[in-house]
C-alpha cells in the first residue's frame, strides 16, 4: 500500500500534467474570432486570386484558340472559293490548299468541312496534355517536379480554352444545316446535299477520335521519356515535391500573355483600317467575344454529373454545344437575309459566331468524353454511342428547326 505521501505526490503531479496540457491563460474569444476571421478572409482572397487568373488565362487562350481556327480554315480550303476568300499576305499559298470546302460552291459535296482541320489538330492537343490518367503530370513535355506542372490556371487555358476554342462544333454543324437545305448555295440550284452532310458528320466524329487518341499516345511517349516512374513500378519519383518557383514567376506567364494578346488584335485593327480588309475586323471583334463564349462553357461544364437519372452524361458540355449550334444557326440565317443593312452588320455577324459561338461549343471536349466513356466500357461502350450521337441528332435538329424557316419563308 502506498503511504499518504506517495498519494499526495501523484495527486500533485496529476495535477502539474493537467495544468500543462491545459492552457493556464487561454486566449480572449474576441481574440479567437478575429483570428478565424483573418483566416477566413485569407482563404477567400486565395481562392478570388486563383480565380481572375484561370479567367486571364481563360481569355488569353480563347484568343489563341479563334485565332488558330480563323486562319487554319483560310489555309486547308476558304480562300479556295474565290467569292470569299480574303486577299491577303495568306492568300497566295492558302488559295492552292483546297482540301475543305464550305458547301456553297459549284461543286458537289462539303463532307470534308471548312472546320474539320480545326477539330483535328484542337482533339489532338487535347488528348496530349489529357493524357491516359488524371495523375499524370499535366505538361507532358516537362518533368513532374517542374514549376509549370502546378500552373492550375495554364493548364484550364491549354484544355479548356485553346482546345475548346479551335475546335467548334456549332459552325461544323451550321455546315451540315446549310447543306441539308440546300437554299444558300446559289450554284447547284438549291439542292439538298443530305447525304455529304450525313458523311460530314460521320467523318467528323470519326477523324476527331483517332485525333485524340494520337495525342493520347504522343502524350504517353513523352510521359515514358520525361518521367519513366509511370510506367516501371521498381523506379520511384526524384523528388516529392514541385521545384520552388519565385513570386514573379506566378504573375509573369499571363502578363506577357496578356501583352502578346493586346499586340495581336492591335495587328487585326491596323489591318482593319490601314489596309481596309473587312475580315480583319471580323477578327479583332471575334477575339474580343471569344472569352465571354469560352468562360459560358467553363461554368455550364459545372453541370456535368448533374443529372441525377443519367449522371454519366455530360450535361453541360452538350448545353454548350446546343446552344451555340442554335446561335450559329440563326446567325448564318440572318446574314444570308441581309436583314442587318451593310457590310459592317454582316462581318459583326459573321464576328459573333466566330469568337462567341464558335468558342462556346466545342468538339475537343465532346470527343474526349466520348473516348473516356467508351473506354470505362470498352465492350459495351452504349454510354459514349449515345452522347455522341444524340449531340448531333439534337443539334442538327435543332439548327434545321431554326435555320430553315428563316431562309424559306422569311425572304
Amino acid at each position: 500500500m502506498m503511504s499518504a505521501q506517495e498519494e499526495n505526490a501523484n495527486e500533485t503531479q496529476e495535477l502539474h500534467i493537467r495544468n500543462s496540457v491545459e492552457d493556464p491563460h487561454p486566449p480572449p474569444e474576441d481574440v479567437v474570432d478575429h483570428q478565424q476571421e483573418q483566416k477566413i478572409h485569407n482563404n477567400k482572397t486565395s481562392i478570388f486570386c486563383s480565380s481572375w487568373i484561370h479567367i486571364i488565362y481563360i481569355s488569353i487562350f480563347s484568343v489563341i484558340g479563334v485565332t488558330s481556327r480563323a486562319f487554319i480554315g483560310r489555309l486547308f480550303g476558304g480562300d479556295c472559293d474565290p467569292h470569299h476568300a480574303v486577299k491577303d499576305w495568306l492568300y497566295p499559298l492558302s488559295h492552292r490548299i483546297c482540301v475543305t470546302t464550305n458547301g456553297q460552291t459549284e461543286q458537289y459535296g462539303g463532307a470534308l468541312f471548312i472546320d474539320l482541320p480545326d477539330n483535328m489538330f484542337g482533339s489532338f492537343i487535347i488528348g496530349f496534355f489529357t493524357g491516359h490518367s488524371s495523375e499524370w503530370p499535366a505538361i507532358p513535355f516537362l518533368k513532374h517536379d517542374h514549376p509549370l506542372q502546378g500552373e492550375q490556371g495554364l493548364h484550364l487555358g491549354i484544355r479548356t480554352a485553346l482546345c475548346g476554342s479551335l475546335t467548334t462544333f456549332s459552325s461544323w454543324n451550321s455546315q451540315m444545316v446549310l447543306m441539308m437545305d440546300g437554299t444558300a448555295n446559289p450554284y447547284l440550284g438549291t439542292p439538298s446535299l443530305v447525304v455529304s452532310a450525313l458523311f460530314g458528320y460521320m467523318i467528323g466524329l470519326q477523324v476527331s477520335i483517332v485525333s485524340f487518341r494520337a495525342g493520347r499516345t504522343l502524350s504517353a511517349w513523352f510521359q515514358n521519356r520525361n518521367n519513366p516512374h509511370l510506367f516501371d513500378s521498381n523506379l520511384t519519383r526524384t523528388a516529392s515535391e514541385l521545384r520552388a518557383c519565385n513570386n514573379h514567376c506566378y504573375w509573369l506567364s499571363p502578363v506577357a500573355l496578356v501583352l502578346s494578346i493586346f499586340v495581336l488584335i492591335a495587328l487585326y485593327i491596323w489591318g482593319d483600317v490601314y489596309w481596309g480588309i473587312s475580315y480583319y475586323r471580323e477578327l479583332w471583334i471575334a477575339c474580343l467575344m471569344s472569352p465571354f463564349g469560352t468562360i459560358a462553357r467553363w461554368k455550364l461544364s459545372t453541370l456535368n454529373g448533374k443529372w441525377s437519372k443519367y449522371p454519366w452524361f455530360p450535361l453541360g458540355t452538350w448545353l454548350a454545344n446546343f446552344t451555340g449550334s442554335i446561335l450559329s444557326a440563326a446567325l448564318t440565317a440572318i446574314a444570308y437575309l441581309n436583314i442587318v443593312n451593310g457590310e459592317g452588320g454582316t462581318t459583326v455577324l459573321a464576328a459573333i459566331s466566330l469568337g462567341f459561338a464558335g468558342s462556346l461549343s466545342t468538339v475537343s471536349t465532346y470527343v474526349k468524353e466520348t473516348v473516356e466513356l467508351s473506354d470505362k466500357n470498352p465492350f459495351h461502350d452504349r454510354k459514349a454511342f449515345v452522347y455522341s450521337h444524340f449531340t448531333m441528332l439534337s443539334c442538327c435538329f435543332v439548327g434545321l428547326l431554326v435555320y430553315s424557316p428563316l431562309v424559306r419563308y422569311a425572304a
